[in-house]
């Protein structure tokens, strides 16, 4: 899979600032949905798990579909242009799924729109971002890029409890379709270098799924879904403005004292989210334990998270790099949003202690699935 690069030698350029920023208001306006998926669907959280889990699933539908295809789209066409038709239809299918109509309708547009998110996020974050850094810089503006995506983590679903609240419906709307509209702003703006048309296989995985990380695809995909699990049961605007705070420390963490101990971050990262869960047990509903879990599962989430990116590039070879990143992100955002569409069914259905106790399985499950079966496979086979 070749990579062109437009030969910029620092890392905060212009066009490196636009993927970003693009890429933060399409996650925002797709996490938006979040905390208001059930009342979108014309559901009560709790009453039809059925419901909520086939919005989802139909999501992740979409999101495989054009899989196949994507590598010959981005060779064959202009990478931009792609990305911009891609963007087009995440906002038609964003329209259709948040206006009143047929059930049939709303799955309908779940489905495109997970489509047209996995086509933009493969020509933006596997292709794009490559091309417009670097060779030297790619690993440091991958990991710049999905932190910009835990960031939206934070403000879509925070703006999706405080918008319709105080403002209504229609205007959660035009807030998140704006969002997408200055992503397409952002990428019509970027200065693309011009490259001839190849002529790939119309048909292959590359971009989209790495096959030998799996290992790493499974214990990110169960700590994005227990995470989901815990998120789902919050829709207060304090809960994620303390999850931001979890993620800066997380953020400051790495770069002071865990830049060169990935598995010393693991650890920290599982005993942080272990504590989380154990505090949710305590007392989840107690305002001050509130923060306390939001700042033990946002730390947990970003030391852990961050280094299974970075796990997943070092697995990888050169020209692997862009298909590495799309599964990383493919394990967390199908992870979380699964976690999200249980928790609204699940909550109400059993109790706290039960909720806890599942949570916890899995986080503890997932650190020692690491420790045993990740950490040795990952040892003898990164690039050195």
């Amino acid at each position: 899979m070749a990579q062109t690069s437009i030969g910029h030698k620092t890392l905060w350029h212009a066009d490196f600032l636009k993927i970003i920023l693009a890429n933060f208001c399409v996650c925002t306006s797709l996490y938006m949905f979040l905390p208001v998926a059930p009342v979108c669907m014309g559901r009560i959280p709790g009453e039809d798990v059925g419901g909520m889990c086939a919005s989802v699933l139909l999501f992740w539908v979409g999101v495989c579909l054009p899989a196949p295809f994507c590598n010959y789209w981005l060779d064959a066409y202009r990478r931009k242009n792609v990305a911009l038709w891609a963007l087009a239809g995440i906002v038609c299918a964003t329209v259709a799924f948040l206006f009143d109509g047929p059930q049939w309708g709303k799955w309908l547009a779940r489905m495109m729109q997970g489509a047209s998110y996995s086509v933009f996020q493969i020509a933006l974050g596997s292709t794009l971002l490559l091309d417009l850094s670097d060779t030297k810089k790619r690993t440091e503006a991958a990991h710049v890029y999905y932190w910009f995506t835990r960031l939206a983590l934070v403000f879509g679903p925070l703006s999706g409890i405080v918008v319709p609240m105080h403002y209504g419906v229609r205007l959660f709307a035009g807030v998140s379709v704006a969002f997408l509209l200055c992503a397409g702003l952002l990428v019509l703006t970027m200065r693309v270098p011009f490259r001839a048309p190849l002529e790939p296989s119309w048909c292959t995985f590359d971009r989209f799924w790495l096959p030998r990380g799996f290992r790493l695809f499974i214990p990110l995909t169960g700590v994005a879904f227990s995470a989901g699990l815990m998120l789902g049961q919050y829709r207060d605007a304090g809960f994620y403005l303390f999850l931001a705070v979890g993620f800066w420390l997380a953020l400051w963490g790495h770069h002071l004292f865990f830049k060169e101990k990935l598995q010393t971050e693991f650890a920290v990262g599982f005993v942080a989210l272990v504590t989380s869960a154990s505090l949710w047990g305590l007392g989840g509903d107690m305002e001050g334990m509130k923060w306390c879990i939001a700042l033990c599962l946002g730390s947990g989430l970003g030391f852990v998270t961050s280094r299974y990116l970075l796990s997943y590039i070092r697995i990888c070879e050169h020209c692997e790099r862009g298909t590495a990143q799309t599964s990383y992100l493919l394990g967390w955002d199908a992870g979380l949003l699964a976690g999200y569409s249980v928790a609204f069914g699940l909550g109400t259905e059993v109790g706290q202690t039960i909720y806890t106790y599942i949570i916890g399985a899995i986080f503890v499950g997932t650190g020692m699935y690491h420790l045993f079966l990740v950490r040795p496979w990952y040892m003898r086979n990164k690039r050195k």
